[in-house]
């Protein structure tokens, strides 16, 4: 100190130098008495939060700074940290004790605080619509223009860069969500997935194992529509539960490209038209399944209501020979009861998963059967659609029979 002297030039030659740099960025350092003869607009002081202290201390001692610059530090980070925080100039707080200036520079985090008060006021519009920018403390209510006119007065200290990234995101995330709810027609995912279940059910879907394999998992699901003529296919390796999810996925992903309201209007119809009632295996013409011949009952014949008693109680399954597989065969019998049929026989399908998606899936559509008291209703109620002849046998009161001869028949099955 004892052999310099202040330049007479000083601040200007400071100032002049600063305006002419041919650079989009000057560091300079950090006289805030200074800064008011620049253009605030062109301003940003990016500082250390307070808690940073001690990490940057080690900085200094690692950089190779003597202990007296080191001490001197020591002394004024919060008075210096307090002054930058209190100056009226646009600021970004460094929080990360693992960041540099350097990295703030070269990921294009310092450039991107650099937006017109308009531009700003724009995007804290955007991110508060949004829900990207919560409005607390001191700019709670405040209108996107107020809280710009505080950032730049150093009221407010906002990262733009990450409030760009996170609105980003968002409307990303937003237009995501509105390209997969215009491929599911308008639904949420849950419901378009129970609308699918409903198709497979109806029959505007027709599904079918698709391995000739004994013990593999794997379906294959079309719909066909004849005006306006489409055709769609669906491979899904999962379980028949499962199966409207992985569909619903798919759609979701445009694979294939689905004309989703073809589709809904073809299981609406199809719901309209379901079976009522079914053909007693004992009318069918069906010829029981024996080890190489007889009917192998498939989904089709579920949706036109043929045998399904017998269906149900395994008697026109296929055998390896006539590649149909077992899992085939649990399909074709899951599928007379998840219509609502033959439920005096739902516990003797083979799966107990499948009985219980069954059952809740009934559920779900109106018909309780999940206990034995509320089973054993149904079945009273519902004779014409049991399997088991015993059941069969308790015919519904007819009222062509006469109020008397109806309270005689409902005793004597009481009876029995």
């Amino acid at each position: 100190m004892a052999y310099t002297q202040r330049d007479p030039a000083y601040p200007n030659n400071y100032f002049d130098y600063i305006h002419s740099v041919d650079a989009d960025m000057v560091l300079l350092n950090c006289h805030i008495s200074l800064l008011e003869k620049l253009d605030g607009e062109d301003l940003l002081l990016v500082y250390p939060s307070a808690a940073l202290k001690q990490e940057y201390l080690k900085r200094y001692a690692l950089r190779g700074d003597n202990q007296t610059y080191i001490h001197c530090m020591e002394t004024a980070f919060d008075e210096m940290v307090a002054a930058v925080q209190n100056s009226s100039y646009r600021k970004y707080e460094i929080k990360d004790p693992c960041i540099y200036l350097q990295n703030l520079i070269e990921g294009g985090v310092i450039m991107e605080q650099f937006i017109t008060k308009k531009e700003l006021a724009d995007l804290l519009d955007k991110c508060i619509r949004l829900g990207v920018y919560m409005q607390e403390g001191p700019a709670a209510r405040k209108a996107p223009d107020e809280l710009a006119q505080m950032m730049f007065d150093g009221g407010l200290s906002l990262d733009i860069a990450a409030l760009k990234h996170e609105l980003a995101d968002k409307e990303a995330k937003l237009e995501r969500e509105r390209l997969l709810d215009e491929r599911r027609g308008g639904l949420s995912h849950e419901e378009l997935s129970g609308k699918i279940m409903e198709g497979i059910v109806n029959g505007a879907l027709n599904i079918h194992h698709g391995e000739a394999a004994p013990y593999s998992v794997g379906y294959e699901v079309s719909f066909r529509s004849a005006v306006p003529k489409a055709v769609y296919r669906w491979t899904c390796f999962c379980s028949l539960p499962d199966v409207a999810e992985e569909i619903t996925r798919q759609i979701e992903n445009a694979a294939p490209q689905v004309d989703i309201g073809l589709l809904l209007a073809g299981i609406a119809q199809a719901e309209r038209n379901k079976i009522r009632s079914f053909v007693p295996e004992s009318n069918s013409g069906f010829e029981r399944r024996g080890r190489y011949t007889g009917h192998v009952a498939n989904v089709r014949d579920v949706h036109r209501g043929i045998a399904l008693d017998g269906i149900i109680l395994g008697h026109f399954q296929g055998d390896y020979s006539s590649i149909t597989t077992g899992t085939e065969n649990d399909t074709v019998r899951a599928m007379v009861a998840l219509k609502g049929f033959c439920l005096d026989c739902v516990h003797k399908l083979p799966s107990r998963p499948l009985t219980e998606f069954i059952i809740s899936y009934l559920k779900d559509h109106g018909t309780d059967i999940s206990t034995p008291e509320k089973l054993n209703a149904w079945i009273m109620k519902n004779p014409n659609k049991c399997a088991l002849p015993e059941n069969r046998e308790r015919a519904a009161f007819r009222p062509d029979a006469g109020k008397n001869a109806g309270k005689q028949k409902r005793k004597k099955q009481y009876e029995r």
